[in-house]
């Protein structure tokens, strides 16, 4: 259904939308007729969650994962002696301090996000692999993965987050208290189920979109749940709030809202865009962001959520653009973003020239390099 949906075209980022009043009808999500999955342990309510297009879900979207620790016990007794002797010799590396920041600011990622963000790009793949070996032997970053009855026969990642003593390291470097759910307690889970994994998805298929940017050099700040003050006050907390850069003295404001499939999903959905709609209306054409980003589990979930945010956020409707884990997974390029054409009702890859490899305008890292440090120094006679 998807293919005989998608067609292509090319635009750059208007900073402003056009309000629609039209009436969209939107009724309950639409079924998969078809069960992707061969596996005979398939939950029997899997008709609930399926793609409507009868894909499997996207890699960060099974509904039923569930985290598993790899080799737990690693590194236990050795954080505090590394932890101790880097502050006492003043030695972290650039690399550790990368890892930690990204680690206490965006909560877990995997290796391939990992190097991206921390590594160059040139980097091999063995380099990055022993450095958090490395971390993991030294107690300041543990490893999870997952299971779930579905078998798609695709190989899950290994996903990284801060112990214990990694959070006390990154809040002895930046200044700033981590998050009592980015640090990792590893344990055993055999004869109890671990928890779902839905939460550590939204984070990692944020950083899939992070971890691009970042490669790309495009982006220049990017806060997870950030505090969003309204006109009147209140705060607004969308996924991720992000500036690129497109050349010098072009900035964009994106939202990031990523929607994964579970119990009541589709009402979630709904009152998470009637707040954003209602956010939006209580901002100044200054705050407003360019455009809005929503990652989705499959193509085939485009056209029903588009209804929706064409219902409940009317006025940023026209700014959404849609994007899947797999398109995010496969890098960005001329169809990773995707447009709803209500009137017609289909699908159109519209690339941003600017996130796409290539372009010629400055970049995040010309544009920091260009910031002057002036310092008035004191000298003793």
């Amino acid at each position: 259904m998807a293919d005989k949906l998608l067609n292509f075209s090319e635009s750059e980022v208007k900073p402003t939308s056009t309000s629609t009043s039209v009436e969209v009808e939107v009724t309950k999500p639409p079924k998969a007729t078809e069960n992707p999955y061969e596996s005979p342990n398939c939950p029997t309510d899997i008709f609930d969650f399926l793609p409507p297009d009868n894909t499997m879900f996207g890699m960060y979207s099974d509904p039923y994962a569930r985290m598993h620790y790899i080799d737990p016990r690693r590194g236990n007794h050795n954080g505090r002696y590394w932890l101790n002797q880097r502050r006492e010799e003043h030695s972290f590396t650039e690399n550790e301090i990368s890892l930690l920041k990204l680690l206490a600011y965006h909560r877990c990622a995997t290796r391939n996000q990992i190097h991206r963000v921390v590594f160059n790009e040139e980097d091999r793949v063995e380099k990055v692999r022993d450095f958090l070996k490395k971390c993991r032997q030294r107690g300041i970053i543990t490893a999870f993965s997952w299971k779930s009855p579905l078998n798609d026969g695709k190989k899950k990642p290994l996903v990284y987050g801060l112990t214990q003593v990694g959070a006390d390291a990154a809040e002895v470097l930046f200044h700033d208290s981590v998050d009592k759910d980015f640090r990792f307690q590893p344990i055993e889970f055999t004869k109890i189920k671990g928890p779902l994994m839905h939460t550590f998805f939204i984070d990692l298929v944020a950083n899939e979109l992070f971890a691009e940017l970042r490669k790309l050099d495009r982006v220049t700040s990017w806060e997870r749940r950030p505090q969003i003050r309204l006109s009147d006050g209140t705060f607004h907390h969308p996924g991720a709030n992000f500036e690129v850069i497109a050349d010098k003295g072009k900035f964009h404001t994106f939202w990031l809202e990523s929607i994964r499939i579970n119990n009541g999903w589709d009402d979630l959905t709904i009152n998470r865009f009637k707040r954003t709609q209602l956010a939006y209306s209580k901002l100044s054409d200054s705050q407003k962001p360019a455009r809005v980003i929503v990652v989705l589990d499959s193509d085939g979930r485009i056209p029903y959520v588009a209804k929706l945010a064409e219902k409940y956020m009317p006025d940023l409707a026209s700014i959404v653009r849609y994007t899947t884990d797999e398109r995010l997974l496969a890098g960005l390029d001329k169809t990773t973003f995707i447009a709803w054409n209500s009137k017609e009702e289909t699908m159109k890859a519209q690339a941003m020239k600017f996130l796409t490899p290539g372009h010629d305008g400055m970049t995040a890292s010309e544009f920091f390099e260009g910031q002057e440090l002036n310092i008035e120094e004191e000298f003793e006679d």
